[in-house]
């Protein structure tokens, strides 16, 4: 966020009875499980496989540009915008049909969107017929920019009964003002238990660590995960937006090394950075990519490094992120497009990935019409998790 300037303003509401903001002071806690009231079809009983997608949905904006993506300049949508866009976003999970969903920057009761519950659309309008919904940030009103009431979070859905839903606490940023953190997103892993059957569990996982912090706040969260992961008994699949690049090179080795990312990886100077974004509280920190060997060391990722290869020309089939739409151009007149690689699938090490993709677009391999590149910052992830 931008420095929240109307303190002033805030002090009755601070002198309340109630929260103004949510701190979200847990460690660790259950969170509410919903049913879809529509009549979906039932799942295959005891399935040997599970078709799997990771989604950032951008809150039901679509490619409206808001303000903080320094290439528009709004702050809240219609009733109308909203519902249009998540019709859309329907329409593709459905045409994907997955059995198990982890979305991100997902919103319910946000003035931002209308006020319309997200996660309740999508259970009336695709086949997933259950879902648990972790809130990341919560507030009666965020006087940034106008921001208003805010419930923002991310959900896991399924076609299988989930049994628990649970939230775990994240590393706060330090690098703010105490107002500005109080006002502040509070990251949180979601997990959910499913019954897929036969006595059978399995967990799911969902993440969005940080984006912009410039104190390590996001590599810190990055290892709590991996740490999670690797403590979870159950068979379990994590999918989400790591806002982290692919290990493909070391950011820290010296140029002409063979850990170099030179000629490489990206690590800077994307197509959709404005140069406005500069010295703001959105300008982007440097990627760490090494951060993310540890996953690939120790999980299975749904696109191996071998296949996500070296170098723009080789890696871009599998970029899933872009601030800017494709009826935008950036700074230099080039329209955007798919840049770089923030969100991922994995599971246990020896499990067994298939049909493993990025949907970038209309992709006749799964059946898919729709095009992500105008649904969402982000592209849908998906592969379908062998059970072991």
């Amino acid at each position: 966020m931008r420095r929240l300037r109307p303190l002033l303003l805030l002090m009755p509401l601070l002198a309340g009875c109630e929260w103004v903001a949510d701190p979200l002071s847990f460690t660790r806690e259950e969170v509410p499980r919903f049913k879809a009231h529509a009549d979906h079809p039932a799942p295959v009983d005891n399935p040997t496989s599970l078709k799997v997608m990771s989604w950032n949905v951008k809150y039901g904006a679509c490619r409206i540009d808001f303000w903080f993506d320094f290439w528009g300049d709004r702050v809240q949508m219609s009733s109308t915008e909203v519902t249009d866009c998540l019709t859309r976003v329907a329409a593709l999970i459905r045409e994907y049909d997955p059995d198990i969903l982890m979305t991100e920057e997902i919103e319910v009761d946000s003035k931002r969107s209308a006020y319309i519950d997200q996660v309740r659309f999508l259970l009336e309008n695709t086949n997933l017929r259950y879902a648990g919904y972790m809130s990341t940030w919560k507030a009666r009103y965020v006087p940034s920019e106008g921001v208003g009431r805010m419930d923002l979070g991310n959900a896991i859905l399924s076609r299988y009964p989930i049994l628990k839903a649970e939230r775990i606490r994240q590393e706060d940023r330090t690098d703010q003002d105490p107002l500005t953190s109080t006002f502040y997103i509070k990251r949180a892993i979601g997990r959910v238990e499913l019954d897929v059957g036969q006595g059978r569990r399995v967990a799911a996982y969902v993440v969005h660590t940080e984006a912009y912090d410039q104190d390590g706040t996001k590599q810190k969260q990055i290892q709590q995960i991996h740490d999670v992961l690797k403590a979870e008994t159950l068979p379990w699949v994590i999918g989400g937006d790591f806002n982290e690049l692919p290990p493909v090179c070391d950011e820290r080795a010296a140029a002409g090394t063979p850990e170099s990312c030179e000629g490489k990886l990206r690590l800077s100077g994307f197509l959709d950075e404005r140069e406005s974004s500069r010295g703001t509280d959105f300008e982007q920190p440097p990627y760490t990519p090494s951060v993310m060997k540890q996953y690939y060391d120790d999980f299975e990722p749904s696109i191996p490094l071998s296949r996500y290869g070296v170098g723009e020309d080789n890696q871009r089939r599998y970029f899933t992120h872009s601030v800017l739409g494709p009826d935008s151009v950036n700074d230099q007149g080039v329209p955007g497009y798919w840049n770089r690689t923030l969100d991922y699938l994995f599971i246990r090490k020896g499990e067994q990935w298939t049909d493993t993709d990025v949907i970038q677009g209309p992709n006749s391999s799964f059946g898919i019409q729709s095009d992500a590149l105008r649904l969402s910052d982000h592209a849908p992830v998906v592969g379908t998790w062998r059970l072991p």
